[in-house]
């Protein structure tokens, strides 16, 4: 082993030393092999090389006598020692260490805890469901690339998700040839498994561990053919009417029709959404408070509510794009190549000729003169700026829904993993200063996210949270941002993702958490937990207002509190200003014939609920529009 192998092992069994009994430290479930492996395996020698500088730190005398005042080697301490150090790191002034403590912090404990069989399942109270017998798979026109092979088309479609299925759909119904780039590899209903880390690499961006470029807001960002509807927990809202009313000061107008025809193909309704723990939960609280909220919508039929919907669904229920457009789309001769990444789009004369792809072995090329982008709001900008095309507001205005999340814990087992994971959704602090706010949903929260979310402060404080994991009920806060963020490119390329998240949206999340601490003590929660570092536990009986003055205090500040995105926006949107705008109300690039926006990317601003079915309708709008 290594000097750094023994470093990382040190590490992670600092955060999991297990208790000597039945349950192992984390280097013995193979952690910190894992860890590696991961990241080896996202082809980024940038966060290798991360991480190996981190581990050389922390085992330099030398840097440990600049950092901490004591030139000692970090696998030299004994587990005392240990915990005190990282959690110095934990609380440090200095963003880097921070930034350090909790990727490594997030990282051991979901390798651990999401361990397919690991003995924290049983601890946490856990328990997979029986899988049932999968779903046939819909009948898809789906092939790999051979490296050199010239496709020709009359439209390409990058991209299978919500906005590229609906697309394809549209125009192969015209009688257009229609081919479909996916970067991921095919999955269907026989390999959903409800497995957090095997689903979270093959379904996921980035193999599920995607963040902001200071890893202060974890990413969630579908990665399937089908996309993000593949694993979203199937809420299907309209935009608000103000949102509306603001995309259509912009020249987006018109979308009842194409929401009313989404909703028919998908199945969107409120029969299938019964209450889990969570959800009954925080409608509880809400009906105490008096505050208002509603029945969510969502795209399924027949749901068996397993729970695990964040990993496909294996009994087809959830009508993603692989049960409805993209079958559709091959019914009427689309085909689509999976394992196929866009790399550059090419143009001649002010019009699109054609899309280079990045295959296994080599690349492909697509000869075509129209093509829908559909790769979401954090890779269409990117494969644009290496195409050079789209001006200088490819990239920008990017929104991302910052989440927090409050949790609670109460009497008796909610079981955060069962059940339909979102049935009730609260717009009462929608508008907390004009058009922005934030919503009130639950998640589903199996073991591993859990225990990567909740605060670390030492190893027994935090096996102590797990141990009451089925009694954890999590609200999910999240905020209407305005344009916070920006895609750039690295020097291989890649999607850099940068979020500095403004005074206005941190205090909307203040609100938001002090709000929920209110709704989860009404429902009968008997403790209340942020995600702060260092934590912030509301014992019942404590006082409220203390409470609530010290999570305004802490505040929102990078790697200080936990915060998610699940929906990514605006990267490259639509608007009738060509100066703040990529593409024209239509859909189409100001500088480009023939290529037209068709995902998130393409919102004008955050669409201030789940996104989904919002770039479905915008999508079959842009698809009608398409000459």
């Amino acid at each position: 082993m290594t000097d750094r192998s023994h470093t990382l092992a040190a590490i992670c069994d600092t955060f999991v030393p297990g208790d000597g009994a039945s349950l192992p430290s984390a280097s013995s479930l193979g952690t910190p092999h894992r860890l590696r492996s991961e990241l080896e395996a996202l082809d980024r020698p940038a966060l290798i090389a991360e991480l190996d500088r981190l581990l050389d730190t922390v085992e330099s005398p030398v840097m440990n006598a600049a950092l901490t005042g004591r030139p000692v080697r970090f696998t030299s301490l004994d587990q005392a020692q240990r915990e005190e150090y990282l959690r110095r790191w934990a609380a440090s002034p200095l963003g880097l260490k921070r930034r350090a403590f909790q990727v490594l912090k997030r990282l051991t404990l979901f390798y651990t805890y999401g361990a397919e069989d690991s003995p924290y399942w049983k601890f946490a109270g856990y328990q997979r469901p029986e899988l049932p017998m999968p779903a046939t798979p819909a009948a898809l026109n789906v092939r790999q690339a051979r490296p050199g092979e010239t496709i020709d088309a009359d439209v390409c479609v990058i991209g299978s998700g919500a906005g590229g299925a609906v697309v394809a759909a549209e125009l192969a119904a015209r009688g257009r040839h229609v081919v479909v780039l996916e970067r991921a590899s095919y999955c269907a209903e026989p390999d959903f498994k409800g497995l957090e880390l095997s689903g979270s690499a093959s379904l996921y961006l980035d193999r599920g561990i995607a963040s902001t470029e200071d890893r202060a807001i974890a990413l969630l960002a579908g990665s399937a053919v089908g996309g993000g509807t593949v694993v979203n927990w199937s809420t299907s809202l309209r935009l608000p009417d103000s949102i509306r009313e603001e995309w259509g000061r912009m020249g987006v107008d018109g979308l009842d029709p194409h929401y009313d025809a989404v909703e028919a193909r998908l199945d969107v309704d409120t029969n299938e959404s019964a209450r889990n723990g969570p959800n009954a939960a925080l409608e509880r609280g809400l009906e105490q408070l008096g505050l208002a909220y509603r029945t969510i919508p969502r795209n399924v039929r027949g749901c068996g509510d397993c729970g695990h919907c964040g990993f496909g669904c294996r009994l087809g229920a959830k009508q993603s794009t692989l049960r409805t457009y993209l079958v559709d789309a091959a019914r009427d001769g689309a085909q689509i190549i999976a394992g196929c990444e866009a790399r550059r789009i090419e143009s001649a004369a002010g019009r699109v000729t054609g899309v280079v792809a990045r295959v296994a072995g080599g690349e492909i090329r697509v000869r075509t003169a129209c093509i829908a982008l559909a790769g979401g709001a954090l890779l269409s900008p990117a494969l644009l700026l290496r195409s050079g095309l789209g001006g200088d507001q490819v990239g920008r205005h990017l929104s991302l829904h910052p989440v927090a999340v409050i949790a609670g814990q109460y009497d008796d087992p909610v079981y955060p993993w069962r059940g339909v994971p979102q049935s009730v959704v609260s717009d009462a602090f929608n508008d907390l200063t004009p058009g922005y706010g934030c919503r009130i949903e639950c998640p589903p929260a199996l073991p591993g996210i859990l225990a990567a979310s909740l605060p670390w402060w030492g190893s027994r404080q935090h096996r102590e949270e797990m141990a009451r994991a089925a009694k954890t009920a999590a609200f999910i806060l999240i905020a209407r941002d305005r344009e916070g963020g920006r895609i750039t490119l690295d020097r291989q390329g890649e999607a850099q993702i940068h979020y500095r998240m403004d005074q206005a949206t941190a205090a909307i999340l203040v609100t938001a958490m002090i709000e929920g601490l209110r709704i989860h003590r009404a429902a009968g929660a008997r403790r209340v937990a942020t995600l702060h570092t260092p934590p912030l536990f509301v014992e019942e009986g404590t006082d409220g207002q203390a409470a609530e003055a010290e999570i305004s205090r802490r505040g929102v500040h990078p790697n200080r509190v936990t915060i998610f995105s699940a929906h990514q926006m605006a990267t490259c949107r639509i608007g009738n200003d060509r100066t703040t705008s990529v593409a024209n109300p239509d859909g189409q690039l100001w500088d480009l014939n023939g290529l037209y926006v068709t995902d998130a990317s393409a919102f004008p601003t955050s669409s201030g609920v789940n996104p989904m079915l919002s770039v479905m309708a915008l999508a079959r709008r842009t698809a009608q529009r398409i000459g």
